[in-house]
């Protein structure tokens, strides 16, 4: 899963990026879903809305977005295979939050890049017709020892990946690269509840979390 990320935007790291030079988005350490977030469509960062809301959830009882895709259902659900086809993006982030239970409460962590580089999520976007975007972050089951503090995670991509994932490759080889992702770059630490609360929103949230003895 990935209910919650940070980005601040590195101009080096998305050099690739068509207009990053012109792109303006002020750092927010506290992201998310239904928040303005940025997405790479068409080799261009475009605002878009984190969360999409097909037509069958908007009739439930208090609709939550989908903020998540499962890479289990890209080729299986409806929901999904129309825009895993035709609609891949990249979300950037500096770094995600996961909650894991400890002592009966839920103890959040940050998770980020060990150089502290970019990192670029493997995304799904829907054009509403109004003209907004909805995205969503593909998740995956985590590996070791990610897998400690959440059982998903998101697909994080290499620079050989990112180039595949934009291309019009066919979309089941595009898959079957998707089964292994290198999360050995990936570092992940205790932070302070106060990201529980979204209205928080300040640099202090990523740092390390260390308890003061009694």
């Amino acid at each position: 899963m990935c209910g919650r990320y940070y980005l601040e935007i590195s101009k080096k790291d998305m050099s690739f990026v068509d207009n990053i030079n012109n792109y303006n988005f002020d750092t927010s350490y506290n992201i998310s879903p239904q928040s303005s977030v940025p997405a790479i469509i068409q080799n261009k960062l475009i605002t878009t809305t984190w969360g999409y809301f097909p037509r069958w959830l908007k009739n439930q009882d208090n609709p939550r977005p989908l903020f998540n895709s499962r890479y289990e259902s890209l080729l299986e659900k409806r929901t999904f295979t129309s825009a895993f086809k035709n609609n891949r993006c990249l979300i950037p982030l500096s770094g995600w939050y996961e909650w894991k239970t400890e002592d009966e409460s839920r103890q959040p962590y940050f998770f980020y890049e060990k150089n502290k580089l970019q990192l670029f999520a493997a995304g799904l976007y829907w054009n509403r017709s109004n003209g907004d975007i909805e995205t969503s972050i593909i998740t995956k089951e985590s590996v070791p020892p990610l897998d400690d503090i959440h059982n998903r995670s998101p697909i994080i991509l290499t620079q050989t990946q990112i180039v595949e994932w934009l291309s019009d490759k066919d979309v089941n080889k595009i898959y079957a690269h998707l089964k292994e992702i290198d999360y050995s770059n990936i570092l992940f630490h205790k932070v302070d509840k106060a990201v529980n609360n979204t209205k928080n929103k300040n640099s202090s949230l990523i740092n390390k979390y260390e308890e003061v003895p009694f």
